[in-house]
Parts: structure tokens; C-alpha cells; sequence
């Protein structure tokens, strides 16, 4: 979320507030404009201008001073997050601008000599003074990340929250377990409370490979979108996702861990490649998947055989055809 500004000014300057709008565009930025009138009623009208763009109520007529909702600032979503004078404005205004600012959280900015006149000495601390389309510049950047990264903060504390009430521990292990249940909606809390996709259970087994062991092929779509390395190793049997995915027999999540960038010919602890593995569980199709994708048949692993040499000792002749289409010997 980007912060959101409000200006107010004057109805003759109307279209200074439009070309400002315009540069707060090119930066991102939202913004409304208020035109600030004086009418019949004084102070009431003033506040019922101001408090229609936070979706507030006139506070009580008796009241010391405007009554501000925090939850609605908080939740509104083109809630004003800062307000802005650019006009040479009366003074029931600033009066009305600056008892806000005491009351609320909303930084105020006057920009530009015609606002820093109508602010009284004594209201200087209720307003940020700019005086250059620069420093107004240099100032809504520093905002904008700033309003970043509080939102991303507070969703981080509110993902967790909302775990620790369901009753989940929040640490890589029950991140973990939730993979491998294929509990989506868990998964996602736990990356929004700021996990990592290439974290690992207490046993060191990345998450794409739980997901890979388990056959849960939502969450593995969910773990690459997120950027979980599609090549990491798992601690215990030094094996890749796609390893895991094919001694699973689970072909669709073979194909999107190839589609995502997957080496076909990582080797186990044993030596075993996910060919070698297709080859051992006489699985033709996903053999011919991983030969297309440049999978090596010639491989050996810590008993010297390789996938082609597992296919000529057991005599399987469909698979040996895949190898001589995909991947003849060559000659000498």
C-alpha cells in the first residue's frame, strides 16, 4: 500500500492542486483534493468538508475538540493517511487543521509560501513546512516507504496472530507439517507472518520437496510462485524436489518442477538420478518426460549402473527404444 494524500485549498487554485495531482500520480501516490470554502455555520461545515474524506461524523457540538476514529483511518481504503495545505488559508481552518493533527496520527504538510503564511508561529509544530516541489519530492518518497513498510509489518503481525489463535506454532517445523498436509490457506499465513520459501523442517527437507514427497501439487504451485528454489537438496536424502516427485510417481508436479527450471540431472546421496529412479519403477511416460528435458541416461550412480544400463539388464525394451530416440550412443 502507497500513503494517501489529501490537499486542500483554495477554489481559485483548483488547478494548481490538479497539476500536483498529476506529479502524485508518476510517484504513486493517491491523492484527493478539498476545496476549502467558508460558509454558513462556521466550524461545523468546516469539519463536515474535512471529516467526508475520512468517513467520520460531525463530532458532538459540546465536544473540546474533533473526535477522530482511529479504526476508521486504519481501514478505509482512500482514507487520507496525509493532508496537505497549499492555500493562503482562513484562519478557522488552520485552527480546525491543527487541533486534528494533535488528535490523530495523520501528518499534516503545509507546501509552498502561501500556506506557510496562514499557519500561526505558535501551530508550527502541527505541520511539516516544504517550500520546493524537491523537497515535497524527497519528503512523500521517504513516506511512502516508510507507510511500506509499517503496512507490511503490521500484516506480518497479523498473519502470525492469527496462526498462534488457530493453535499453530509459528516456526519452520509446523510451516513445514502444513506443506506436507497440503494445508494452503496455513501455508500462505505463515509466508505473509515473513517465512521464507526455501525454508526447511527440523530434519533440513526444503518445503518444495514435503510438498513433492507428498503429492500436494496446489502447494508446490504456490511454494514456485512464491520463489521457492527449485533445485534445493534435501538434508536426509540429498535429494531434489523433482527426485521426490518421481519415486512419488506424481507426474503433473514432475512436469511444472521441469517447466520451473529444474535440473533433471541431480544425483542423490546413492547416485540416483530421476531418470534412473523412472527407469526402476518402469514409468515410460515420465522416462520419455525427463529425456526430452535433457535428462542424461548415461549417468552412473554409487553402483556404477546408469539408467540405460538398468534398462538393458532388465531387458525393458520400450524404455531402451526411448533412449536410442532420445538419446542414441554416440559412435567411438
Amino acid at each position: 500500500m502507497n500513503i494517501k494524500l489529501l490537499i486542500i485549498c483554495l477554489e481559485e487554485e483548483k488547478e494548481r492542486a490538479d497539476q500536483l495531482r498529476l506529479m502524485l500520480d508518476k510517484m504513486a501516490i493517491y491523492s484527493g483534493i478539498l476545496l476549502a470554502k467558508l460558509e454558513e455555520g462556521g466550524r461545523t461545515n468546516i469539519e463536515k468538508q474535512f471529516f467526508a474524506f475520512f468517513n467520520l461524523t460531525v463530532p458532538n457540538a459540546n465536544a473540546a475538540a474533533p473526535h477522530v476514529n482511529q479504526k476508521a483511518l486504519n481501514t478505509q481504503d482512500e482514507t487520507p493517511t496525509h493532508v496537505m495545505i497549499i492555500s493562503n488559508l482562513a484562519m478557522e481552518w488552520v485552527d480546525f487543521l491543527a487541533g486534528f493533527s494533535c488528535g490523530s496520527h495523520v501528518p499534516f504538510l503545509a507546501y509552498g509560501e502561501d500556506a506557510r503564511k496562514c499557519v500561526p508561529e505558535v501551530f508550527n509544530f502541527c505541520f511539516k513546512m516544504l517550500d520546493t516541489e524537491d523537497a515535497l519530492c524527497s519528503y512523500l518518497n521517504a513516506e511512502n516507504e516508510a507507510f511500506k513498510k509499517m503496512e507490511s509489518d503490521r500484516e506480518t503481525q497479523r498473519a502470525r496472530n492469527t496462526l498462534l489463535e488457530q493453535g499453530i506454532p509459528v516456526n519452520n517445523n509446523s510451516l513445514g507439517q502444513c506443506v506436507a498436509e497440503g494445508r494452503l490457506d496455513d501455508v500462505v499465513l505463515f509466508f505473509s507472518a515473513g517465512f521464507s520459501p526455501d525454508t526447511k523442517d527440523k530434519t533440513g527437507v526444503p518445503l518444495l520437496n514435503l510438498a513433492a514427497r507428498a503429492g500436494n501439487l496446489e502447494i508446490i504451485q504456490f511454494l514456485l510462485k512464491a520463489g521457492a528454489p527449485v533445485n534445493l537438496r534435501a538434508e536426509d536424502r540429498d535429494t531434489s524436489a523433482l527426485i521426490d516427485s518421481v519415486m512419488g510417481k506424481f507426474d503433473d508436479i514432475t512436469t511444472d518442477l521441469i517447466n520451473a527450471g529444474a535440473d533433471v540431472n541431480i544425483q542423490s546421496k546413492d547416485g540416483q538420478t530421476a531418470l534412473i529412479v523412472a527407469v526402476g519403477a518402469d514409468e515410460e511416460g515420465t522416462v520419455e518426460v525427463l529425456l526430452k528435458a535433457g535428462a542424461n541416461p548415461d549417468i552412473a550412480d554409487h553402483m556404477g549402473m546408469s539408467a540405460r544400463k538398468y534398462a538393458s539388464l532388465f531387458r525393458k525394451t520400450v524404455l531402451m527404444d526411448l533412449f536410442n530416440t532420445y538419446a542414441p550412443v554416440k559412435a567411438g
